[in-house]
């Protein structure tokens, strides 16, 4: 019996050791929304995917579902997820993808949210966000996040809400509006028990 192969797009959002050698991958996909999928002597040194699968790694992946969870048959990066701006930056990307493991409960395509989360990967990737507005990038992110998997109303705040487009500007503008935001962001989270 042979088993489809899905060739997808995915960020590794967490992984976590299985037995000696495995290992296991929470995925976001472009193509099936979120999976678990595991990864044979992955942590062994000769393994060819160890260097690939690594988190927060933007990649393209080969799966196939198995009985109980999908089997990562091949998989390749995108493109080094090289975030300028130093350890600061990157931790901006880090939380978002924490953030969006924490929001993801089971398979389920979310394309908007997918888009919005690789894009802002790109735009850190060319962009250096001044730390004066890192609070406003985190915030932004999570209120995107949590407004386009229903969990609060975006009403009036619709410039910021287009998925995927980011920009200095758009953050700066977003920063004068940050502080109405974040109740609104915390009843979410209370009222979901996120």
């Amino acid at each position: 019996m042979s088993h489809h192969i899905y060739h997808t797009r995915g960020i590794i959002l967490e992984s976590q050791n299985r037995g000696e050698s495995n290992r296991f991958y929470k995925i976001f996909t472009e193509e099936l929304g979120l999976v678990w999928a595991s990864a044979q002597s992955v942590r062994e040194g000769k393994s060819k995917l160890r260097y690939v699968l690594q988190d927060n790694a933007i990649i393209f992946a080969d799966l196939v579902r198995g009985k109980e969870v999908w089997r990562i048959t091949s998989a390749s990066e995108e493109q080094p997820l090289t975030i300028i701006g130093g350890p600061e930056q990157r931790r901006l990307f880090i939380q978002a993808c924490s953030f969006t493991s924490r929001l993801l409960q089971g398979e389920g395509r979310e394309e908007d949210l997918f888009i919005d989360l690789l894009n802002f990967a790109l735009f850190l990737m060319k962009e250096v966000v001044p730390n004066t507005l890192y609070s406003a990038v985190e915030t932004l992110t999570t209120f995107r996040a949590l407004f386009m998997l229903g969990y609060i109303n975006g009403l009036g705040y619709e410039p910021f809400l287009v998925p995927g487009e980011y920009s200095l500007d758009l953050i700066s503008k977003f920063n004068s509006v940050q502080a109405s935001v974040v109740p609104l962001i915390h009843g979410a989270v209370t009222s979901s028990h996120l």
